[in-house]
């Protein structure tokens, strides 16, 4: 445990009685839900702590109404990113932020926990006004952002899963980390009927579908791998018995449409979905398929058994988790941890049946987490 100060230590003891903790995680989707399980070990050990969440707007959706969480506050994402571009970086945000470190002081935190890690969550952290900021030390910081937190923990080697990294902040306070729970994840009846709809409408039994989501931001474009593979996966899926339905995000159509026309009708195209409709779509899903993507870990979140297909992202840091799982990766592969992402490197390498067999194993493993929404 690190040296706190006394009157936090003692709140802590008195399990966060009196206790304000502001979580800093900005995103993106999977780090986001990367970051639940760690926060919801906290209220379990803090039952009695306020606790409030900085995100980008894009991903509060996700959320708003968290039963871990007090609060939710939007940032503005659009925003952050055009006063990044200027030279007077420091003088920017300070001055765009005002109104949003007014309300940020209102929350009177006393902990911040900063499982971002850069330039932004730092000075974030550091507008909150907060005495004590937890955030990483070494390699795990990035832009200087150790300069701004009070309290630092060495988290791991540069191939530590990013979950693990979550946990030891949990673990640096004195607070158990053990057993990781889900991400916890409310969904309404409104989302899971909308699901339930998308499956109907395509003649689909529920609860006899797979999903594959085969997109990426434009940012992160080299991570999704080739349309044949996930062709593969449908025809394979189909033959289990189970429809694959191919999701999208946006900008994300182009992909979904060539998945389904390289599986040659084993694979039926979704609608576009909000957010917090995919998650009930992945959550009434059997089995998962996709790149190092959001909506895989969102799917591990949610309980939903897991194909990960990883190219120049290393799977050990990016491991699918709590759930039944199968990693497809390169087979010569050598991830080093050097480089987070080294992309000379793509997805040469993987068979088809390597795919079709990792999809068997998993579904011939019981099911652990969550019941299927049905």
């Amino acid at each position: 445990m690190l040296d706190l100060p006394p009157r936090l230590s003692a709140q802590i003891e008195n399990h966060g009685d009196g206790l304000t903790i502001l979580v800093i995680r900005l995103g993106a989707m999977g780090d986001i839900v990367r970051t639940l399980p760690a926060v919801r070990l906290v209220r379990f050990s803090l039952p009695d702590a306020r606790i409030h969440w900085l995100a980008w707007e894009p991903w509060t959706s996700l959320l708003s109404g968290h039963p871990e969480l007090n609060a939710v506050v939007g940032l503005p994402r659009a925003a952050f990113r055009a006063q990044s571009r200027s030279p007077l970086l420091w003088a920017g945000l300070a001055g765009s932020t005002r109104r949003l470190a007014r309300e940020i002081r209102a929350l009177q935190a006393s902990l911040v926990l900063d499982f971002h890690g850069d330039l932004r969550s730092g000075l974030l952290g550091r507008l909150s006004g907060a005495r004590v900021r937890l955030g990483y030390d070494g390699h795990q910081q990035k832009e200087g952002n150790r300069l701004l937190t009070t309290h630092r923990v060495v988290s791991g080697d540069r191939r530590t899963p990013r979950l693990e990294r979550n946990l030891d902040l949990v673990r640096a306070l004195g607070l158990a980390v053990r057993p990781v729970p889900d991400a916890g994840l409310i969904l309404g009846d409104g989302e899971i009927a909308e699901a339930r709809a998308i499956v109907s409408g395509l003649g689909v039994e529920p609860g006899a579908y797979a999903i594959l989501s085969p997109g990426a931001s434009v940012r992160q474009a080299y991570k999704k791998p080739p349309p044949t593979l996930f062709a593969a996966a449908a025809r394979g899926l189909a033959e289990l018995g189970l429809t694959p339905l191919v999701v999208h995000g946006p900008g994300e159509a182009d992909d979904a449409t060539r998945v389904v026309m390289a599986a040659a009708r084993s694979a039926y195209l979704a609608p576009p979905t909000a957010l917090r409709t995919l998650a009930a779509l992945i959550a009434g899903a059997r089995v998962f398929v996709g790149g190092d993507s959001g909506p895989l870990h969102l799917a591990c979140g949610l309980g939903c058994p897991v194909i990960g297909i990883y190219g120049p992202t290393d799977p050990l840091v990016n491991t699918p988790w709590g759930v039944p799982f199968e990693i497809v990766a390169p087979p010569e592969r050598r991830y080093t941890g050097i480089k987070a992402i080294d992309r000379r490197f793509g997805f040469e390498g993987i068979d088809e049946r390597l795919v079709v067999r990792a999809i068997e194993g998993v579904l011939a493993r019981p099911r652990s987490a969550l019941e299927e929404l049905q």
